[in-house]
């Protein structure tokens, strides 16, 4: 088969980036017979290559323009040259790998399209206004057209069947994995000291993610805030991540502003992996009480490093966490502080939880998403 995927550019590492990046390289690893094509900003040929290595069965197609790359009233012609570029590179292929609903070509005959949630489907205020518009005016007919729909895990599945049950027979689970990278590390926490962080021995909370209110990283700190003193003077929160919008620095500011401890909170920012493994195998425990998500990489992430993991009882994290962690309402501050107490002063827990989790990440393998996705492929051409 000749596949191509959106890849755009490697040097962007959010969630969907991520994924992209992962089974690209597990497509190359696992399944070498088959020929990819990397579809790519026009700047981003080097970086990709730095990324995925030479390989004779990976074409790089740097022939995107960005959007950004002209003026706002230019915007316009510069989205018509990418749409007729992307139908070009379609027509060629034999499958037409979306890793992300937004860029979807509607119009192609041999599209694939990964769907990684359907949050902005949902009404709470923690939802992007923006992403509301999007998928209200074309998540349907996206799926309609894509011959086959990969979902990163059963609840997104299950979700898309609640919103579009016509569409049930072309979804395929395709779960994620942590990257190989991500295993226990022995730490000197020294490498600490240089993200501004004055005691490098004092057990840390750790947030991995990006800044966002359904990320709900107020709930961790409220719930450290009223932890009690004895337990609170002798540990520290660490947040790694940025935001995508001033509002939402804006409102990250805020929860550590209206923190009678915030002294103890660290915010870290533009964290190598190298580093962000340390982080995970140096950390007291791994906090992340969103409240939503279509998969929760870095709960994966945190165990596949022996980190034990407090998360949210919701969504796909009830269902990536298993038995391997312990899971709470987000919202309920004094359940997550009593959550944080039981992590805080049972060994015997903690140290269960960091066995169950690396038992538990190790179930899931970017081989098997590779397999899932050729699957995917192969049943895609049948119907085209």
């Amino acid at each position: 088969m000749d596949i191509t995927l959106d890849v755009l550019k490697t040097d962007v590492m959010n969630g969907n980036q991520v994924y992209t990046i992962e089974l690209t390289r597990a497509l190359l690893r696992y399944f070498p017979e088959h020929q990819y094509n990397a579809l790519l900003y026009l700047n981003k040929k080097q970086q990709a290559q730095k990324t995925f290595g030479s390989n004779q069965k990976l074409r790089y197609l740097n022939i995107l323009p960005h959007n950004n790359l002209v003026g706002k009233s230019l915007k316009p012609l510069v989205s018509r040259v990418v749409n007729l570029a992307i139908h070009s590179v379609a027509r060629h292929s034999d499958i037409y790998h979306c890793t992300n609903p937004n860029r979807f070509p509607l119009g192609i005959s041999n599209g694939i399209v990964t769907l990684h949630d359907l949050i902005a489907l949902r009404s709470e205020a923690w939802v992007s206004a923006g992403s509301q518009e999007f998928y209200r005016k074309n998540i349907f007919r996206i799926l309609k057209e894509a011959k086959i729909v990969l979902t990163v895990s059963e609840f997104t599945r299950q979700d898309a069947i609640r919103h579009f049950p016509a569409c049930e027979e072309k979804l395929i689970v395709t779960p994620l994995a942590a990257a190989p990278i991500f295993r226990k590390t022995v730490v000197n926490r020294s490498f600490l000291a240089g993200y501004g962080i004055p005691d490098t021995k004092k057990p840390y909370l750790l947030y991995v993610g990006e800044l966002q209110p359904r990320k709900n990283i107020g709930s961790l700190l409220c719930a450290f805030d009223v932890l009690p003193p004895r337990l609170r003077n002798e540990l520290q929160v660490i947040i790694v991540g940025s935001a995508k919008s001033p509002e939402n620095r804006e409102h990250f500011r805020a929860a550590v502003q209206a923190m009678k401890h915030r002294d103890q909170v660290f915010h870290l920012v533009n964290v190598p992996v190298e580093d962000l493994v340390l982080l995970y195998s140096a950390a007291h425990a791994f906090v992340y009480l969103s409240f939503y998500e279509g998969f929760g990489l870095p709960v994966l992430e945190a165990m596949s490093c022996g980190c034990p993991v407090l998360t949210a009882d919701n969504s796909s994290l009830k269902e990536i966490a298993g038995n391997a962690a312990i899971t709470v309402d987000p919202s309920d501050t004094d359940a997550v502080r009593d959550c944080l107490i039981r992590l805080l002063t049972e060994n015997t827990l903690q140290e269960n939880l960091k066995k169950l989790g690396m038992i538990r990440s190790a179930e899931y393998k970017w081989e098997e998403t590779a397999r899932k996705t050729v699957e995917g492929y192969r049943l895609a051409i049948e119907r085209t």
